[in-house]
């Protein structure tokens, strides 16, 4: 398939030319292109050997694209099997992702260049990426279309295979010179693309942009460190992988997603039990943080066993009680904690309501968990909300603290037994018939 007109890189594009016209020198010379997946890095190479064919350079220049899995071993098969020329010297063209913490292309050549130049490749503008949209369905599209279109950001890939999607799902019709949306959804191919580039990231990766997408559009540092329950110092590193990986981005002094389709994807790619639990979890975060912040109508008040979901900001309708089946299993410390995870609250968010440690917290819901045979939190929200009854077997159960709980949920055998009536004084007891 021949390539469309490469849109929106015209300034890069220029760059690119004045740095080969230079190369003419006799310097060697390094021009790294960089960007995150998706980009349009390859793309631009092929135009920049167009570029270097047109002004005559192409004996002058080796072009190597996945650079970031280049080492000196394949540079080297690279130069041995390329013909020298035969005057002037090789210059290079390197294009590859970016990567946190990836050392200079130029640390892996045979020789030291003389030079080295960089050309970082980041969204398209919107009127550049309506372009390329005309390019590829071969018409101007419509307001609407170009409504959908736009969630895409300016991400080259993903608007390439959103428009192919979308025509092959019928989500899109060409009508002479105008391209009409038809129906507004996201294509499978492209919602199974997004899911399969996402399993090969860790996960702490996959953790931290699942839990972003639960967050918002925009979101603060401080919030994403408190919902992965870890101290933000210690979350930098996966934060640097995100960012390279084009996911989020710094923006107006908090993390924001590059498009609002990408969110959806990420949003969507997440089952509903989890999508829901996490919606919950930021929902009470911003509640208590509205309370630290004293706003009004935010006013914390304590939980209850009777309305335990009570919380900082909680609205107006009055919380379902825990299962009366849970409930008899607890402590009223257990019940509380239990509701306040079913509220989306974290361990320490848990620990500061209580007066608790995040340790007391944590053991306390491994205790939970072995009691009604559960493994984590997400199952342990599904069972209160009545997804799946619970499972309390009764050695387990006889386990749970007595003296927490109410007198009426107590054994029989652990009540004080009342005592034989005494006879008065003076008098004989009635013989009780055997």
């Amino acid at each position: 398939m021949p390539d469309t007109p490469l849109r929106g890189r015209e300034e890069e594009i220029a760059g690119l030319a004045g740095i080969l016209e230079s190369c003419t020198g006799g310097d060697r010379t390094l021009i790294a292109i960089e960007g995150p997946p998706g980009a349009g890095k390859s793309r631009f190479l092929r135009e920049a050997l167009t570029v270097a064919e047109r002004l005559g350079l192409s004996d002058l220049v080796i072009a190597v694209d996945n650079a970031q899995h280049l080492d000196e071993k394949a540079v080297n098969a690279l130069v041995s099997g390329r013909r020298p020329p035969p005057c002037g010297t090789v210059n290079w063209i390197l294009a590859r992702r970016s990567v946190a913490g990836a050392p200079p292309l130029d640390g892996v050549l045979p020789n030291p260049v003389d030079r080295s130049e960089r050309i970082a490749l980041s969204a398209l503008s919107h009127a550049a990426a309506m372009d390329m949209a005309a390019d590829v369905l071969g018409a101007r599209p419509e307001p609407e279309l170009i409504r959908v279109l736009g969630r895409a950001g300016g991400h080259p890939r993903r608007l390439r295979e959103l428009l192919d999607g979308m025509r092959e799902e019928g989500s899109i019709l060409v009508d002479g010179a105008a391209a009409h949306l038809v129906a507004d959804r996201v294509p499978r191919s492209l919602v199974s693309r997004v899911e399969s580039s996402l399993i090969g990231y860790s996960d702490a990766f996959r953790q931290m942009v699942r839990v972003a997408a639960a967050l918002g559009a925009e979101i603060s540092y401080d919030d994403l460190a408190a919902m992965l329950g870890a101290r933000p110092s210690a979350l930098l590193p996966v934060l640097d992988e995100v960012i390279a990986a084009g996911v989020l981005a710094h923006r107006n002094g908090r993390l924001a997603f590059q498009d609002e389709l990408l969110r959806q994807l990420i949003t969507d790619w997440m089952a509903p039990t989890v999508r829901q639990a996490l919606s919950q979890q930021a929902d009470a975060l911003r509640r208590e943080a509205d309370a630290l912040r004293g706003e009004p109508g935010s006013r914390a008040q304590p939980a209850s066993l009777t309305d335990p979901s009570a919380a900082p900001g909680a609205d107006a309708r009055p919380a379902a009680p825990l299962p009366a089946e849970v409930l008899k299993a607890l402590s009223e410390q257990e019940a509380t904690i239990v509701a306040l995870v079913r509220d989306g609250l974290t361990n320490q968010q848990i620990a500061r309501r209580l007066g608790l440690s995040p340790h007391t917290v944590n053991y306390h819901l491994r205790k939970i968990f072995r009691l009604f045979e559960i493994g984590c939190r997400i199952d342990l929200i599904r069972m209160i909300q009545g997804e799946h009854r619970p499972r309390v077997p009764p050695q387990l159960a006889a386990e749970a603290p007595q003296s927490d709980r109410p007198q009426s949920d107590r054994p029989q055998s652990d009540r004080p037994q009342p005592s034989q009536p005494q006879a008065a004084a003076g008098t004989t007891p009635t013989p009780r018939r055997t």
